[in-house]
């Protein structure tokens, strides 16, 4: 630091307020200085900011696309779940009905069983019937056999009100049939029809021993 000195009482005044500035202008300096050195460190701040946020620009929407792909691949699979869920419900109803449309054919071939056994009952029955009627038996067992041929188709009558074939057969009477061996082959017909007739709507096998002449219908 430079400073001036004068001899005598207004010098040395003089001197004083030179030195003073002098100081003063120093101090100025270094607050200049400081100053500058501080804009400097700044800018430089600034540039590494800048320079930090367009480094982080590209992260910033890379993050941006995995937060969407995330999104996407969440919502894809709350959606899978949902099909997932719909498909074990799908399949839930088609084996409870699955398991409904099995119980009921179970049930229907049961009752299909049970009729075509009844069936095969009243087949097997009018094959004996018509089977026994002969023409060479007495006139006595022919007429027994003939009033047993009519009952039983009566009876098969009430049991199946529904078939027309055997309401017809039930009510052909043949009571102007005097002579016994025509009734009998006219009531052996008949129980071979009604032995047909429940063949063919049944299902049933062919009869082991044939009976009389095949029926017509």
């Amino acid at each position: 630091m430079l400073v001036v000195a004068f001899v005598g009482g207004c010098g040395s005044d003089r001197v004083a307020e030179i030195n003073a500035e002098i100081q003063k202008l120093s101090a100025e300096r270094v607050e200049a200085s400081v100053v500058s050195a501080a804009r400097s460190e700044a800018d430089a701040a600034e540039q590494r900011l800048a320079e930090t946020r367009a480094a982080l620009e590209p992260l910033r929407v890379e993050a941006k696309q995995l937060a969407s792909r995330k999104a996407q691949l969440e919502a894809a699979v709350v959606h899978e779940g949902e099909l997932a869920e719909h498909a074990r419900a799908d399949t839930a109803a088609t084996q409870q009905a699955t398991a409904a449309e099995r119980a009921e054919a179970e049930k229907k071939d049961g009752e299909i069983a049970q009729a075509r056994a009844r069936a095969m009952g009243v087949r097997q029955q009018a094959a004996v019937l018509a089977r026994e009627i002969r023409p060479g038996d007495p006139a006595w067992a022919t007429e027994r056999r003939v009033k047993s041929v009519t009952e039983f188709i009566a009876k098969v009558a009430r049991d199946y009100p529904d078939d027309p074939v055997v309401a017809d057969l039930a009510l052909s009477g043949d009571e102007s049939v005097n002579d016994p061996v025509e009734a009998g082959a006219i009531a052996a017909q008949k129980a071979a029809r009604l032995r047909d007739r429940f063949t063919r709507v049944y299902d049933l096998d062919s009869p082991d021993v044939a009976a009389g002449a095949p029926s017509s219908k």
